[in-house]
């Protein structure tokens, strides 16, 4: 048996299957606002502050949850898998855990501080520079995104370890 292969017998399939699943969808969420951004830039202040006021409650829930989620499994899972001398999932384990750990510092120094002032905008209150405040929020979620990349892919490479082991 290969040493990627004993973190299955000890429960850690669940944790693993979690784990990916948690990094998949903040992959989605982010890259979907990433891929928005063309079109959100043609649009005038008013339009896209009722935008950002129409659309965006849900990604925040379910973004939130999973990042803090997949966060905790990823760090768990390093913490098992180096604790069983099982150095390379460990280590693509605890990157995953602090790209996690990138997408929320991400959100809460990049996109919380914009969409708290968003929230009590009118079109009225819009200031003058409220295309800077979009490029913020958009480049956050761009950090987001590459961070939440690697992220799953490392996950993923722990699965394909485990799926194909080396034969010696």
């Amino acid at each position: 048996m290969t040493s990627v292969a004993m973190l299955a017998p000890r429960g850690t399939r669940v944790l693993h299957g979690l784990a990916l699943l948690c990094c998949t969808l903040v992959f989605g969420l982010t890259l979907t606002h990433v891929l928005q951004s063309p079109g959100s830039r043609t649009l005038d202040g008013p339009e896209w502050l009722d935008v950002m006021h129409t659309f965006y409650g849900g990604f925040a829930a379910v973004g939130g949850v999973t990042e803090v989620l997949g966060l905790v499994l990823t760090a768990v899972l390093a913490v098992l898998a180096l604790s069983r001398r099982l150095v390379s999932p460990g280590i693509a384990f605890l990157v995953a855990a602090l790209c996690l750990l990138g997408t929320l510092l991400a959100y809460w120094f990049g996109n919380r501080p914009v969409n708290a002032l968003v929230a009590v905008w009118t079109p009225a209150t819009l200031p003058d520079d409220w295309s800077a405040y979009r490029t913020s929020w958009e480049a956050a979620h761009a950090v987001s995104t590459g961070l939440s990349a690697l992220a799953l892919i490392c996950v993923a490479v722990v699965l394909l370890m485990r799926a194909y082991p080396r034969r010696s």
